[in-house]
């Protein structure tokens, strides 16, 4: 039998998939269960089990949808009614503290603790290619967050969930060599509108209530996304739905320098996580008592009825630490209904060894989610481990941001492409022959640029030296000024041809790097139309008008 051949576009393909599917990849959190939903959180699967319609259906008949990250490349055995033999993927972070000792007022459990994220598969994607929402409400980066908790091997189950996802408008940050890049925003009209109606309708239908907890700077570009926010916000609340609720907190300026190296919060244990966090916690306990969590086996079972949607700019690092705290409040809370806490009660004061554990769980889920979008653990996890800022964390933040900007630029095309075909964004079409454009790479002239420029320094501390080592020689012997008016001249010719040229052609060179540095980076070619959102809608509502 002759072996099958491709061509270069099938080849590329088929390297897009073994990556999507490398568990050190961009396959790195795939997740499958023989005999349970991985895409259900606890509440989920028992109403589904409550019916006995849907609890006969297969795994794969009853997923949700939207982490159901192998569906569209096993729709050909679901659309033959294939679906008993279909296992749902879902890509995100599983871990798990077992048999966690906690007693405290003569009432002792032993509970286990599993923090699960799952990850959309709608508008899936990395740090750059993928913000904001698209034109049908799908956000990127969006994650659930699940918090079980059982006790007595299962008897008591506790639940309690959060998302997180990219600003809900239509705005995009493509990269272009720049640390930062540009933030475009659409304006506030229609196709914003319908997009925000739609991604929030649906978090409602899904959640019944949805408190946003929006966490960036408000000045700046992201101040502009903040106020649009803020805007869509109380305009569906007043007009929609008053389910939505809406809370700003710029992170950076609450927990800066006045509050993160305060005394008290630099001990671990003295404070609820830091103080400048205890005033956001007193703005969000009212939706967080309203909404309550999920609660099975006790004398009074309950229902989550909201959940808080928490976002930064990258939904990552400053998500992180406000997600923890919710967690940490959650389990605070079924502690105490148990018994286990008192009133007033906190884990790090009654039981400092369930909140270490704890930080460090909720550190390694944050760091997992983040290296699917953004290329490296998340930034502040020292925060998130210890509850406080160290040297040491800031270090370590800042060999994450260089490293993030290597990946965003140089290497998220590549796996944006991945994600595309695995999650079906792209779909393959027969007889259509597939092909590449050549990507142009800024090695030659950031080289050419940093090569003048070492050039130059050398030569600078060269000459500096030499002009010392004449001007000691002068000193020690009866030369004419006619010499060094000479030698005079010959340094400032040396100065131009040595030290000046070259600073001009690198800074000549890395001016044109940074005019063309959309050219440069390493940009996806399946989809490249998700990344400008922007761009699309205002060319959509330009051709309207025409």
């Amino acid at each position: 039998m002759p072996s099958a051949t491709f061509d270069a576009g099938e080849s590329r393909l088929l390297a897009y998939l073994s990556d999507a599917l490398n568990p050190t990849g961009t396959g790195r959190n795939l997740f499958f269960a023989y005999h349970l939903d991985l895409t259900l959180h606890a509440q989920a699967l028992a109403d589904v089990l409550s019916s006995p319609s849907t609890a006969s259906k297969s795994i794969a008949a009853r997923a949700d949808r939207r982490f159901f990250w192998n569906r569209v490349m096993a729709a050909p055995i679901l659309d033959a009614g294939g679906d008993a033999f279909v296992l749902p993927m879902i890509v995100g972070s599983i871990g798990q503290l077992a048999d966690v000792p906690a007693a405290a007022h003569g009432k002792a459990v032993a509970l286990t603790l599993t923090l699960l994220a799952r990850r959309s598969a709608d508008r899936a994607g990395t740090r750059h290619w993928r913000r904001g929402t698209d034109t049908s409400g799908a956000a990127a980066n969006f994650v659930e967050t699940e918090q079980l908790v059982s006790l007595d091997r299962g008897r008591v189950v506790a639940s309690y969930v959060q998302v997180r996802g990219s600003i809900p408008l239509l705005w995009s940050q493509i990269p272009n060599i720049k640390y930062k890049p540009t933030t475009r925003l659409l304006a506030s009209g229609s196709p914003t509108s319908a997009s925000f109606d739609a991604h929030f309708d649906a978090l409602l239908a899904k959640y019944k209530g949805v408190s946003c907890v929006n966490l960036v700077n408000q000045k700046g570009s992201e101040g502009l996304l903040e106020a649009a926010f803020a805007g869509q916000a109380k305009r569906y609340a007043s007009s929609r739905s008053a389910a939505l609720t809406y809370t700003a907190f710029d992170f950076h300026k609450e927990l800066g320098a006045r509050t993160t190296h305060d005394v008290e919060l630099r001990i671990n244990g003295a404070v609820r996580r830091a103080r400048a966090l205890s005033v956001l916690w007193s703005r969000l306990q009212p939706e967080f008592a309203r909404y309550g969590q999920f609660m099975t086996g006790t004398q009074h079972n309950s229902r989550q009825e909201g959940v808080f949607r928490v976002n930064c700019v990258d939904c990552l690092d400053r998500t992180n630490v406000v997600q923890g705290l919710l967690g940490r409040h959650a389990l605070e809370a079924l502690l105490a209904q148990l018994g286990v806490l008192g009133a007033g009660d906190d884990l790090a004061t009654v039981l400092p060894q369930v909140e270490q554990q704890f930080k460090i769980l909720w550190a390694d889920h944050g760091d997992d989610i983040a290296r699917q979008y953004a290329g490296t653990g998340a930034l502040k996890s020292g925060f998130t481990r210890t509850g406080q800022r160290t040297i040491g964390g800031l270090l370590d933040d800042g060999v994450k941001s260089i490293v993030r900007y290597y990946l965003n630029n140089f290497q998220d095309g590549h796996k944006q492409d991945a994600l595309d075909l695995m999650s079906g964004a792209y779909r393959v079409k027969r007889d259509v022959k597939l092909t590449f454009q050549r990507q142009h790479s800024p090695l030659v002239p950031v080289l050419a640029a940093l090569t003048a420029l070492g050039y130059a320094v050398t030569s600078a501390t060269c000459l500096a030296l030499a002009h010392n080592a004449s001007g000691s020689s002068a000193r020690d012997s009866s030369s004419s000024s006619n010499s060094s008016g000479s030698s005079g001249h010959s340094i400032v010719v040396a100065l131009g041809q040595h030290v000046v040229a070259p600073l001009l052609l690198a800074a000549g060179l890395l001016l044109l790097i940074g005019r063309h540095g959309r050219m440069l980076v390493d940009r996806p070619q399946l989809c490249p139309q998700l990344a400008h959102t922007v761009a699309a809608a205002e060319s959509s509502a330009a051709a309207k008008q025409h």
